[in-house]
């Protein structure tokens, strides 16, 4: 059809997508001279009915996150749904080409939020969000004033919660692989199945996998309604808050997923720390074969994990005669498992000790500052004194301070001379203090770095070296009991530190609110 004028006034250029439901094209309102988009859809039986419903649907609606609907009509057997034309690329395109960072999507995921809401405000059920639904505007061109960068669109599939229904009980409308257990059950929905539908999707953006996509659509039917691994399994680094929400979001149970609002808030909330350059993963799919990762390996290897600490602690106290040094690495190696949950990171306290070695432990807390949260950053910085602190203990050396005296010479065959000569060194007054001023360090540098301001954070981390360095001479000249003078002084310096990093961010508009910078 390109190259017709449908309506009297829509000249279609060119072929831009099709669907179940029609065909869609770039087109030209040649009486207000401007670009739009025709879906052409054959208007017989059920598909007649769907455009009907997606004009009704549309025609309430009137949101920046929306596509507008400008003027429905049917001509020769054909109908015709002509509307806004949004110049970009489709969610799933966009992430297959590496051009979605995680702070894009937090930010499109917060507007879409905002857009369902909307949607939900006005009677109307979307029943089929997922990412081919969602357009995106260009990213090299600045939005226009008060628009939305992402676009819901396709309301074929929308309830209207007024309006008479166009299935039969039983009936499944949608996309399977995105649907909501009590959708793909044929029982009549409502909005949280488009909380759930849109957690769904922006699980795929953040991991590249989608949970429920089988080889078959029957083993995607047989998947639905099943436990979803979280989001954390896949992505470690990013907030707890984030991940914890779209697993909540993902519950079978409707009654049990949160409110659109508190997903908007979340994730503007979240956004501002997120990278804006690291691209999400790209998009794998199950179908042929391929090797993809398990969502399920952070687990297994948390379990793995500590069933060889065990194992080794059991050995070395019950049969190599060593329950000193059992109960040591007992205390020191299984916090790390249990309360991070990144492999990668389990292994990081060990560092510390290495680093005192060769006299640049203070450089520890930047390493701890590289986790994605801030509770990752102040337990991997408290757990690496801990082992700085028994290492010392454990040589005789002053790899720091020198906080404690040399253990005994027996402590390795004695769980009572370890608990007393390596371990009680570790919680001592003095050492938690260090421990403390270590965790702060750790969390405010992780929140300063976050490359939005460069020339200013590059000065805030001069800054944060020199006052470490200077805290720690402090430390050290105060002899083996570290002065608690300076360290008040190393909390309050740390905490006015996060109190303006938290300031800085505020005073930028939140995503969703204010205007919307450029990608870099």
């Amino acid at each position: 059809m390109v190259g017709e004028t449908v309506l009297g006034r829509f000249r279609l250029e060119a072929r831009i997508g099709a669907g179940g439901f029609g065909t869609v094209y770039r087109g030209l309102d040649e009486r207000l001279e401007r670009p739009v988009a025709v879906k052409v859809i054959e208007a017989r039986g059920r598909a007649s009915r769907r455009v009907l419903r997606e004009a009704q649907a549309a025609a309430r609606l009137n949101h920046p996150g929306i596509v507008t609907l400008y003027e429905l009509g049917e001509a020769g057997g054909r109908a015709y749904l002509v509307s806004e034309l949004v110049e970009g690329g489709t969610l799933d395109e966009l992430a297959a080409d590496g051009a979605l960072s995680d702070r894009d999507l937090a930010e499109i995921g917060a507007e879409l939020s905002e857009a369902l809401a909307h949607a939900h405000a006005n009677g109307v059920v979307h029943r089929d969000i997922k990412p081919q639904n969602v357009i995106v505007r260009d990213l090299h061109r600045p939005a226009p004033t008060g628009a939305a960068r992402a676009k819901l669109m396709d309301f074929g599939t929308a309830s209207l919660v007024d309006g008479p229904g166009l299935t039969a009980t039983g009936e499944v409308i949608g996309t399977i692989a995105y649907m909501a257990p009590e959708q793909a059950a044929g029982t009549p929905v409502g909005p949280p199945a488009d909380v759930y539908a849109l957690a769904l999707t922006l699980y795929e953006g953040w991991s590249g996998e989608n949970p429920l996509a089988g080889a078959t659509p029957a083993a995607t039917a047989r998947a639905i309604g099943e436990p979803v691994p979280s989001l954390a399994e896949y992505r470690p680094d990013l907030p707890d808050a984030v991940c914890g929400l779209i697993d909540s979001c993902l519950a079978p149970d409707p009654e049990r997923r949160p409110r659109l609002d508190q997903l908007t808030h979340t994730l503007e909330h979240a956004a501002p720390a997120l990278s804006a350059t690291e691209p999400v993963p790209a998009p794998r799919r199950r179908a042929g074969g391929g090797w993809r990762p398990d969502p399920r390996a952070a687990p297994v290897a948390r379990v793995a994990t500590l069933a060889v600490l065990t194992a080794l602690v059991a050995w070395l106290g019950l049969v190599a005669g060593l329950p000193g040094t059992a109960l040591v690495i007992a205390v020191l190696a299984v916090p790390a498992p249990l309360l991070l949950p990144a492999p990668s990171h389990w292994a990081l306290p060990g560092a510390a000790p290495l680093l005192g070695a060769i006299g640049i432990a203070p450089a520890y807390p930047a390493l701890a500052s590289l986790a994605p949260t801030a509770g990752r950053r102040a337990a991997l910085a408290v757990l690496g004194w801990a082992w700085l602190a028994a290492a010392e203990a454990i040589t005789g050396s002053r790899l720091l301070f020198g906080t404690a005296d040399a253990a005994p010479a027996g402590w390795s065959r004695s769980a009572g001379e370890a608990a007393s000569g390596v371990l009680l060194p570790v919680i001592s007054p003095e050492s938690l203090l260090v421990a403390a001023v270590w965790a702060c360090c750790a969390v405010v540098l992780g929140a300063l770095i976050r490359g939005r301001m460069v020339a200013l954070e590059l000065l805030a981390v001069l800054v944060w070296a020199a006052g470490v360095v200077a805290v720690h001479g402090a430390l050290a000249t105060a002899g083996h009991e570290p002065a608690a003078g300076p360290v008040a002084v190393a909390l309050v310096a740390v905490a006015l530190a996060a109190l303006w990093a938290r300031w800085t961010r505020g005073s930028r508009p939140a995503p969703g609110v204010g205007g919307r910078s450029p990608l870099p």
